[in-house]
């Protein structure tokens, strides 16, 4: 690179000056650096509405296709403080007699209080083994083992032989008490039973607790395989001052059958019951929910209606070409109000007339417009097509409606609808009378769009899958962004370099000439 001198012996400004010369190719770059930024932008505002239009077809799309999703069951309880019910499409319509007999508990040992052979007897966290008392008063061996079985499950019958499973653990009495509870609770057996275990500094006692609640979670210590020695010091050895609780399981009767659980939830004909509770003489009452199927459609036509409202935002803005990306000289002469609406401007207008959401746009709108043969008469015994109009939905008139918002469905005495409100809700009416029909047609809509946004979304030359945009086309462009700049910066540098150095050459010269003046100068004043 050429040295950069400035005027020293021309007096010129010549950053200045070069600055001036060098425009035409300092716009060439701003105008790169301009296009890249709007670039970017708008390839973020279409990844964004492009997840929001995916999770439409894999989520909303999808699941209206299907039988099933119009397949809407509810449960009603006389006791809600007892039980709370979920009821899938799979259970009966029947009206069932139950009772919550017992919850589902934990197994849980409280130790007897600890003490320390030191001191006042106080024990803490970091209490060793060989300090607390009975520890080495039930053994003469000199080498102590201090192994703890653990087993897992429910006690076996008087005179069963013990295979539940087990955990030995090997604890020294050099061991703090927090070091000794830290093994039992890493303690895993084979079906992955556990313990929690913590010291209580304030009551002197340790309190074990299984990781899974129900019989099968219970525990407790196998003290014919056990050294005894910390038993007796962390106060385990079953006396009149230590307390054990087995596990137990939940129980409920069900049309007077009995079910247990290992929690409090039973997944019993279609129904997840959960019992919070003990109580007797509930009723349970399983039926139809239509306001379950109201739901999932209205939640299908707000979802669409925000989708195409963004759309038509998008593409019925101002255009961002008459607005380029501020340069920080600009925005020297701004305010920050004229900022923020200069950037709104070219944000809203990124995908102004944007020819792939117009096609969207107009897909779905006619889709949404289609009309069924679905079998139906009138009143004269006449053939009918059922459309959105045949539930009471429809769009807003024309003249009445801002322009975004044309195309969106509103459901007559939809009682969240600031428009159709005040209206019958014939929607409702035909979910309860003829919910046959309301399902035809919607699975028909759904797989129809469902289709057609599959197809918009397919990969190709210049777009990958599940994608509407050029997605791959716009990802080159990046690249070529990249290429187009550093061209045009490197150019710009040449130009700089060679208008200085010739500026540098003239400085040189006139350096010379000055040195030649005045010694001239110099001489005719001696003479």
């Amino acid at each position: 690179m050429t040295m950069r001198i400035t005027g020293l012996a021309s007096g010129l400004d010549t950053e200045s000056i070069v600055t001036e010369l060098t425009k035409v190719e300092s716009k060439k770059v701003d105008k790169i650096k301009n296009d890249q930024k709007k670039h970017d932008m708008r390839m973020d505002k279409w990844k964004d509405l492009n997840k929001k239009v995916v999770s439409f077809y894999n989520k909303t799309l999808s699941n209206m296709r299907f039988d099933s999703s119009y397949i809407k069951k509810t449960t009603t309880s006389s006791n809600n403080d007892a039980v709370s019910i979920t009821t899938s499409g799979s259970a009966m319509n029947s009206m069932q007699k139950m009772s919550v007999d017992r919850l589902a508990s934990s197994a849980y040992m409280t130790s007897s209080k600890l003490k320390s052979k030191m001191g006042d007897g106080t024990v803490s966290n970091t209490t060793t083994l060989d300090n607390l008392v009975g520890y080495g008063s039930v053994t003469t061996d000199e080498s102590i083992k201090n192994k703890v079985r653990i087993r897992f499950g429910p006690e076996p019958e008087a005179g069963a032989k013990d295979e539940r499973e087990y955990v030995d653990i090997e604890i020294k009495g050099s061991e703090t008490v927090a070091e000794a509870l830290a093994k039992f609770k890493d303690v895993k057996s084979e079906s992955g039973y556990g313990l929690n275990a913590n010291f209580d500094s304030n009551q002197g006692r340790i309190y074990l607790t299984s990781t899974t609640s129900g019989e099968a979670g219970s525990f407790s210590i196998d003290y014919s395989a056990t050294d005894m020695n910390v038993i007796f010091a962390l106060g385990m050895n079953n006396s009149n001052d230590m307390r054990y609780n087995a596990g137990e399981d939940a129980q409920i009767t069900l049309n007077g059958l009995e079910y247990k659980s290992n929690s409090n939830t039973f997944d019993i004909n279609g129904l997840t019951i959960t019992a919070k509770q003990v109580a007797s003489d509930i009723s349970l009452t399983t039926e139809d929910d239509t306001s379950g199927v109201y739901d999932m459609v209205k939640g299908f036509l707000k979802e669409y209606n925000e989708l195409i409202g963004e759309m038509a935002t998008y593409y019925n803005a101002e255009s961002d070409k008459e607005y380029d990306i501020l340069t920080a000289e600009q925005k020297e002469s701004m305010t920050e109000e004229e900022i923020d609406e200069w950037n709104k401007k070219i944000e809203d207008g990124l995908l102004s007339k944007d020819a792939t959401i117009g096609r969207v746009m107009r897909e779905m709108k006619n889709i949404m417009l289609g009309s069924f043969d679905m079998g139906e008469v009138d009143k004269n015994g006449k053939p009918f097509k059922t459309s959105f109009a045949s539930f009471g939905i429809a769009t807003r008139s024309y003249f009445e409606t801002e322009e975004n918002d044309r195309g969106q469905w509103h459901i007559d005495g939809d009682e969240d609808d600031e428009y159709t409100s005040g209206k019958d809700d014939k929607l409702k009416e035909m979910i309860k009378n003829n919910s046959a029909l309301v399902s035809s047609f919607f699975k028909q809509i759904s797989k129809n769009m469902y289709s057609k946004i599959g197809d918009l979304m397919k990969s190709t030359e210049f777009s990958s899958a599940y994608t509407l945009y050029d997605d791959k086309t716009m990802k080159k462009q990046v690249d070529k962004y990249k290429t187009q700049l550093k061209e045009a910066q490197d150019k710009l540098g040449k130009v700089e370099d060679n208008y200085y150095k010739k500026f540098s050459n003239m400085e040189k010269a006139m350096t010379k000439l000055n040195e030649q003046t005045n010694s001239l100068a110099g001489m005719l004043g001696t003479g």
